[in-house]
């Protein structure tokens, strides 16, 4: 009899422990910029926004790259655990040249590597 119990509690606890890993999504909303807004010279790229996820994920990367010329112009990485974030960046447009400037987010849903990413661009315009 106790034999019994003692399995049947272990068979218990095994199928409660080995829970699937629940699926997370995330929805990425920029509310500033709009695509392809000009940017003045000395002009700040605002980037504002937030993530949703369906359950806690584990951090995001935002990016602004010069696409005119290749360079990463800013670049933070935030290693956060929460479902949602609050996204407020800022950038002074100080390129030389007439440039494509790629904002992006990149959110971490969970450690097994799967991302979510969104992204726009904007005209940055020299002095």
């Amino acid at each position: 009899m106790t034999r019994s119990i003692i399995i049947i509690s272990l068979l218990s606890i095994s199928l409660i422990s080995c829970k699937k890993d629940e699926i997370v999504t995330a929805t990425i909303t920029f509310n500033t910029p709009s695509a392809n807004d000009t940017i003045p010279f000395g002009s700040v790229v605002h980037l504002t926004g937030s993530v949703n996820g369906s359950a806690e994920m584990h951090g995001y990367t935002v990016t602004f790259t010069n696409l005119t010329t290749g360079s990463d112009v800013f670049s933070e990485i935030h290693d956060v655990h929460a479902a949602n974030y609050a996204l407020d960046y800022s950038w002074t447009n100080n390129v030389a040249d007439t440039s494509v400037v790629k904002l992006v987010v990149d959110v971490e849903k969970d450690h097994d590597g799967n991302m979510e990413m969104k992204e726009i661009t904007v005209v940055c315009l020299p002095q």
